[in-house]
């Protein structure tokens, strides 16, 4: 239970309003709080002052009395006529003299002259305001700078308008946005001579300016060979090499699956918030220069180090996509045709299959009397006990 729950709920504590559980969280956190024993002291002074307060007795009849004179008075203000209504609004309790009135008249003149030309000079000073304002969006002035106090307040905010309105304009100068793609094949080829596999898809990748960047091979339970290739092509070449390892020159293609992941909207919004960041990295790097208090160079150290990370995150990321985008993955699998068997190697096989299986049940059998064997004991037991103890009684 948190601190402020604690104190809301002293006053219940001390009127003993409160469960017994309750009770026990509120006096341990009492032993341990030396802020929360004064108010609740506090309280308990205000509680005992209060309980030895007498009751005041109202005179008989007074609230009779109170209802009477207001219904009176209420009754008083209905009847009065609109017209005594205004001209009690206008008489003055003090008789003024004519002379008063009439210069409080032309002052009242002047004061409203005056505020009409006030109310057309403000006018004027928006207006200028707003020219100011646009001209200074125009030039990209968003930032200003009196003192290091005023302007770490407001300095989020101005950074934040600066780098949004800078990426607008630049958003707007480009009308067309390059689709950012990324491009990936799997093919499954089986080959019979698949031992030449290796320097053929080498002097393919190499003509295609690519690189083989992960290779392995294995064999499977029925002998067969796997040759498994991860290739990394430029994409302007991706849709060639695709073409030529599907030919018949490289075996007989088995499965093919081209995929395209379109990225254009997070690479955007990554270039976007870079942007951001390294324009108020550069906004606190000159305030730094500025700065002349300890506490203030410390703030200001702390957000570039956080700043700096955030654009080293999201700086690798782009980084990824830069290259996913630029070089297209095609990952193909090479294997061997299944081997054709003649008659006899299958009843052999079939033969080998039956004997296996045959132990196989041999075992479970084993492994079936192995788990009754307690409870068959178990019954022994019990049916020599019953059978003793009936000869007995025969």
């Amino acid at each position: 239970m948190t601190h402020d729950k604690i104190k809301e709920l002293l006053p219940l504590y001390i009127d003993k309003g409160l469960s017994p559980e309750e009770e026990d969280l509120v006096q341990e956190h009492l032993n341990n709080c030396p802020e929360c024993q004064k108010e609740l002291k506090e309280y308990q002074e205000n509680h005992l002052f209060l309980s030895r307060l007498k009751e005041f007795t109202v005179p008989e009849g007074f609230k009779e009395s109170i209802l009477k004179k207001v219904g009176e008075g209420m009754k008083e203000k209905e009847h009065k006529s609109l017209w005594d209504k205004i001209k009690g609004f206008f008489v003055l309790p003090v008789r003024v003299p004519a002379g008063v009135l009439g210069l409080a008249a032309v002052i009242l003149l002047v004061f409203i002259t005056t505020l009409s030309g006030l109310f057309s000079n403000t006018n004027n000073l928006n207006n200028y305001n707003l020219l100011r304002e646009k001209s200074l969006t125009d030039q990209a002035q968003y930032f200003s700078y009196s003192t290091p106090e005023a302007s770490y307040n407001t300095l989020d905010s101005s950074l934040g308008r600066a780098s949004l309105l800078s990426m607008e304009k630049g958003e707007s100068l480009n009308t067309t946005v390059e689709q950012k793609l990324i491009k990936r094949a799997n093919l499954v080829i089986e080959k019979s001579n698949i031992d030449e596999v290796d320097q053929l898809l080498l002097n393919l990748v190499e003509r295609q300016q690519g690189y083989i960047s992960n290779s392995r091979n294995w064999l499977n339970s029925n002998k067969q060979k796997h040759f498994w290739f991860e290739i990394r092509v430029p994409v302007a070449n991706f849709n060639l090499l695709v073409e030529e390892l599907s030919s018949k020159e490289y075996g007989q293609v088995i499965s093919r699956s081209i995929t395209t992941q379109d990225v254009t909207e997070e690479y955007m919004d990554l270039e976007t918030r870079l942007k951001n960041l390294l324009a108020q990295e550069e906004r606190y790097r000159s305030l730094l220069d500025i700065a002349n208090e300890v506490e203030e160079i410390l703030k200001i150290e702390n957000e570039l180090n956080r700043i700096r990370t955030e654009v080293e995150i999201l700086q690798g990321r782009k980084n990824y996509l830069d290259n996913q985008i630029s070089f297209s993955t095609i990952t193909v699998e090479f294997r061997q045709p299944e081997p054709i068997s003649s008659g006899s190697p299958g009843i052999v096989r079939a033969i080998r299959n039956a004997i296996s299986q045959m132990i196989e049940q041999f075992y479970k059998i084993i492994v079936f009397i192995g788990t009754i064997i307690p409870y068959l004991l178990l019954i022994l037991i019990l049916y020599l006990f019953y059978r003793g103890r009936r000869q007995k009684k025969e």
